[in-house]
C-alpha cells in the first residue's frame, strides 16, 4: 500500500533516473565524462530512492501485521489482564520488539506449562507481533539508509 509521501518518492526517483539517463547519453554522445558521471550520480539516487521507498513499504507492511497479532492477543486477554501496552507504530524499534518476543515466549511457556491454551496463544500473538515490529523495524532503518545514500548521490551530481 503506497502512502501520499511514499508516491511522492518514486515520482522523485523516477525524475532523478530520467534527467540521469538523459544526462548520461549526452555525456557519452557529446564525450564529456564530466557529464557522463553527473548522470549516474543521479540515476544512483534515484535507485537508492526507489530502494528506500521499496523497504518502507515492507515496513507498513509489516506494521500492519503487527497490529493484527496485537489486536489478537488482546482478543484473548479478559478485561482485567489488559495491559497498557502501546500499540505497533508508536514505537517500532528493535529493543521493543524484542522485547515484545521475550514476554510472548515467557507467555507461550507459561500457558503450556499451565494447561492454559489461552495463554499460550496469547503468548504466540505477542511473540509474532514483536517478530513484525522487529522486521518493520529493520525495514525502517534500510529505508533511513537508501534515502541518506541517495541525499549523497544527489549531492554528487549537483556539483559536477
Amino acid at each position: 500500500m503506497l502512502r501520499v509521501q511514499d508516491i511522492g518518492q518514486v515520482a522523485v526517483a523516477f525524475g532523478e533516473k530520467v534527467v540521469g539517463l538523459s544526462l548520461e547519453f549526452a555525456g557519452t554522445v557529446a564525450g564529456s565524462d564530466r557529464l557522463r558521471d553527473r548522470g549516474r550520480s543521479f540515476e544512483e539516487a534515484g535507485d537508492e530512492r526507489l530502494r528506500a521507498a521499496e523497504e518502507e513499504m515492507k515496513a507498513v507492511a509489516r506494521q500492519a501485521e503487527a497490529k493484527t497479532h496485537e489486536a489478537r492477543q488482546r482478543a484473548r486477554q479478559s478485561d482485567g489482564e489488559r495491559s497498557s501496552d502501546r500499540s505497533p507504530g508508536g514505537d517500532p524499534s528493535a529493543p521493543r520488539a524484542a522485547a515484545e518476543t521475550a514476554k510472548g515466549a515467557v507467555k507461550q511457556a507459561a500457558g503450556k506449562v499451565t494447561g492454559s491454551g489461552r495463554l499460550e496463544d496469547e503468548g504466540r500473538e505477542q511473540k509474532e507481533r514483536g517478530k513484525d515490529e522487529g522486521a518493520a523495524a529493520k525495514h525502517d532503518a534500510k529505508a533511513a539508509a537508501h534515502r541518506e545514500k541517495a541525499d549523497v548521490h544527489r549531492e554528487t551530481a549537483e556539483r559536477r
